[in-house]
């Protein structure tokens, strides 16, 4: 039986498979790949990116927004549709240089579970501003055997956090880490570090191998090696057979190039190779970026905050304040160089300061707080403390209104519930492990989903008896009679 909680340990990437041909910046890309699992059942995953271009921005108080329906069908070959799912997007921008680039896009993601044989992927997105629609398809063939290498995938930066619904075809993924997906495969060098994930499936070796040995390197258009990046062991194991690396194109030429992984030591024709582009540094001005300083004018104004922190520290600030920003900022940053990052920072502090007339910002001293509090508190083997639910929960919100602790009283593992009655919103984190690792179970804002089972029951019954369906004996009666009681307000459906 194929255990969907080994995903749990997996870092997904959403990037993968050769894309249809398209026009940098001006059309809708695709992408999808796969990931190998057992009993024939296979999750192919995908992305689509909607160039900023294509929608139609209109002024909203002192940012821009845009919407659009974006749609997904996967079908058989016979013309039979196994995945059709349909949302609405709104995309941010903030000033009309972002929202007429052609570097920034919004990103949106799609998971299945499918069987092995030939499928299309199909999407189509309308501009709700302007009522067109742009159209994007790709072949999709599970094979039902995994090559040796599988899942070439390539992006800018790593993403946290996927959280993704149950259903017929869908998998159940919470908590994963994958690749932030970049379909059109176009690098910046000033953006210069590419990161690359693939796995090795030892099934498809002719003799079983402790480890395998495997070379990497970049070849140019000609087919001329421009980068050895040295070679790779690989353990194998039952579970993890995957590997991830960086590099950086700083020095490459613009152009198209190849990435290329290969067996030496398993015969020929053992590899896989993924393409890319490596695009010159852009000279627009996005949005954060000071704009051009008129003659005559005083230049930028000197940083505020972080401005003697190296790139590592930086990033590291981004990776607190990442649950504070719109995707609009969090796609933004991943075309801001480290000089950009920085202006981006102190832009979005100066805008969150609830009192500017005073030396001191509040809400920088707020976040600090909350991070050392969760970092001492909620700290689990497997993360830092703001990196938890219940760490990022405390993060965004501040300290509960109301903590109800039940630490022994439920059969599956105790749990915690809080309620923010000025926000209207409540959390419930259980920790059913027992290894002190709070997961989060219910919530009322629709951005931090619960355990859908939890999720569910709560809020389908609004009554006071606990619902007879329940397998006995596991104890979510009491957590499910609790949550009702104590919440502030009512949840949503997933």
């Amino acid at each position: 039986m194929f255990d969907p909680r080994r995903l749990l340990w997996l870092p997904l990437a959403l990037i993968g498979l050769p894309a249809t041909s398209l026009a940098q910046g001006g059309s809708l890309a695709l992408e999808t790949n796969r990931f190998y699992s057992e009993q024939g059942r296979t999750l192919v995953e995908g992305a689509v990116e909607i160039p900023y271009t294509l929608m139609t921005f209109q002024r909203d108080g002192e940012t821009l927004r845009a919407k659009a329906n974006v749609e997904v069908i996967v079908e058989k070959a016979g013309g039979e549709s196994v995945y059709n799912t349909s949302h609405e997007i709104t995309a941010e921008a903030f000033n009309e240089a972002m929202a007429g680039s052609d570097r920034v896009s919004t990103i949106e993601t799609f998971a299945i579970y499918a069987p092995a044989g030939e499928y299309t992927t199909k999407a189509r997105v309308t501009d709700m501003g302007s009522g067109k629609s742009f159209e994007v398809s790709n072949p999709l063939v599970v094979p039902p055997t995994p090559p040796l290498i599988s899942d070439m995938l390539m992006a800018n930066q790593v993403r946290k956090d996927v959280r993704l619904q149950e259903g017929a075809y869908l998998p159940y993924l919470i908590g994963t880490t994958m690749f932030n997906p970049n379909p059109r495969r176009a690098f910046y060098r000033d953006s210069p570090m590419l990161y690359f994930y693939y796995e090795v499936n030892p099934e498809a070796l002719p003799e079983p191998h402790e480890s395998v040995a495997l070379e990497m390197r970049v070849k140019d258009a000609s087919g001329a090696v421009v980068k050895d990046l040295g070679k790779r062991t690989i353990t194998v194991t039952e579970d993890r057979n995957f590997d991830v690396g960086a590099f950086s194109i700083a020095g490459l030429k613009t152009g198209r190039y190849e990435l290329e992984v290969f067996c030496a030591d398993c015969g020929s024709g053992l590899g896989a190779t993924s393409s890319f582009e490596v695009m010159p540094p852009h000279t627009e001005r996005l949005a954060f970026l000071e704009p051009e300083t008129p003659a005559g004018e005083a230049g930028p104004a000197a940083l505020t905050y972080y401005a003697d922190l190296s790139v590592a520290q930086v990033d590291s600030v981004i990776g607190v304040l990442d649950i504070f920003l719109t995707p609009a900022q969090q796609q933004l940053l991943g075309t801001l160089n480290e000089t950009g990052k920085k202006q981006f920072l102190n832009r979005f502090m100066e805008s969150a300061d609830p009192r500017p007339e005073t030396p001191e910002n509040e809400f920088k001293q707020a976040v600090e707080q909350r991070l050392a509090y969760a970092n001492q508190f909620f700290t689990s083997s497997q993360n830092p403390g703001y990196k938890t639910d219940r760490g990022r929960i405390y993060l965004l919100y501040g300290p509960p209104t109301e903590s109800i602790d039940k630490p022994v009283e439920a059969t599956v593992g105790p749990y915690v519930i809080w309620t923010y009655s000025g926000a209207g919103e409540t959390f419930a984190f259980g920790d059913f492990r027992k290894d002190g690792s709070y997961q989060l179970i219910y919530s009322t804002d629709e951005r931090f989903p619960g355990d859908p089972q939890i999720q569910n029951l709560v809020d389908t019954d609004s009554g006071t008896s606990s619902p007879t369906f329940l397998r006995t004996g596991r104890g979510y009666e009491a957590i499910i009679l609790d949550i009702r009681q104590h919440r502030t307000g009512t949840g949503f459906q997933q």
